[in-house]
């Protein structure tokens, strides 16, 4: 039983190196090019790192833990520096930890989840590096089994981390001032009433207005199937609920996340002579995406989780789909 758990842990943990390793290896070829703003902020906060020793940073912890991964260097001194880099890292997650902390005692977030993921990043690679040290390769297993089982586990880390995302990061409220909020449109039904989800959306949109917090909302969607545009529905139901006409603008070609920020960017670029602060409000599940392309159009955006009252039945289809669909932005930012 025991060899068992030791394999079944040392699979698991080779299985995070990879993820770790390539989708940080990813991130940085989209920031060498220029695409992304800093791939570090999806998992640790390293923006006031200089730029070179940041990329120098993320690329050797990169390459250590996937040399350990693949076993090509098992030597106890490569060990041990790959373990220290893992430690160091973890370090640094923890740091965030402690800016969470007080953000949150600040009043400057509204967090779902009381802790960050910083944490669990801070957890697992303190156990990697741990793992890197005292666990050794089983060479009774075979080389092919072996391969596949880290490729699982590889794959199964690709998958909680959308997910992660969306629980840590899309679930929290980072609402304040600001120029103006986008709210993205969804689905409008035949009898032109909105649907849960963008009635939800609609709903927070006008909360910010309502609160003062936002002077504009953008309300973007495209034509739906049944006949109707959903940003024009959009904007009906919020001048409905109070908000004035003009405070209301419409972009009806949204018909996709990539769409509506493109959109927006060009719209901020005739209005705003410096950079403007956005809002950006959808449901927790689209937000990680919504924050990846806004960061890839280089604009800084404030992500506000739209409330659902009501649980919304098809929710986990909506989930698998972003999870998939997440994956799709990044590798399409980063790698062209």
């Amino acid at each position: 039983m025991r060899a068992r758990v030791h394999a079944f842990t040392l699979v698991v943990l080779r299985g995070a190196a990879v993820f770790f390793a390539a989708f940080t290896v990813i991130g940085l070829a989209g920031e060498i090019r220029g695409r992304t703003l800093d791939v570090s902020l999806w998992w640790i906060d390293l923006r006031d790192l200089p730029t070179i020793p940041r990329l120098v940073l993320l690329g050797a912890f990169a390459g250590l833990v996937a040399t350990w991964a693949i076993r090509l260097a098992p030597g106890r001194p490569r060990r041990w520096v790959t373990a220290a880099l893992a430690w160091v890292v973890a370090g640094l997650a923890i740091r965030d930890v402690v800016r969470f902390a007080s953000v949150v005692t600040a009043g400057e977030i509204r967090p779902f989840v009381a802790v960050p993921l910083s944490l669990v990043i801070a957890g697992v690679l303190g156990l990697l590096g741990l793992g890197i040290v005292r666990l050794r390769r089983d060479d009774s297993a075979g080389w092919k089994r072996e391969a596949i089982g880290v490729a699982v586990a590889a794959g199964a880390w690709a998958a909680v981390f959308p997910l992660a995302q969306m629980l840590f990061f899309g679930t929290t409220d980072y609402r304040r001032p600001a120029d103006l909020a986008v709210v993205f449109g969804a689905r409008v039904y035949a009898t032109g009433q909105p649907s849960a989800l963008l009635a939800d959306r609609i709903r927070t949109g006008v909360e910010l207005y309502e609160g003062g917090l936002v002077p504009v909302l953008i309300m973007s969607g495209g034509d739906g199937s049944d006949g109707f545009n959903e940003a024009r529905v959009m904007r009906d139901v919020a001048v409905t609920a109070g908000v004035q006409p003009a405070a209301v603008l419409v972009d009806p070609a949204g018909s996709s996340t990539e769409a509506t920020v493109a959109n927006v960017a060009a719209l901020l670029a005739t209005r705003s002579a410096g950079p403007p602060r956005v809002i950006a409000v959808s449901q927790a599940y689209h937000l990680p995406r919504v924050q990846l392309a806004f960061a890839n159009a280089g604009i800084d955006v404030l992500t506000v989780p739209a409330g659902d009252p009501e649980p919304i039945g098809e929710m986990p289809i909506l989930i698998a789909r972003e999870t998939l669909a997440f994956w799709a932005y990044y590798l399409r930012i980063c790698l062209g």
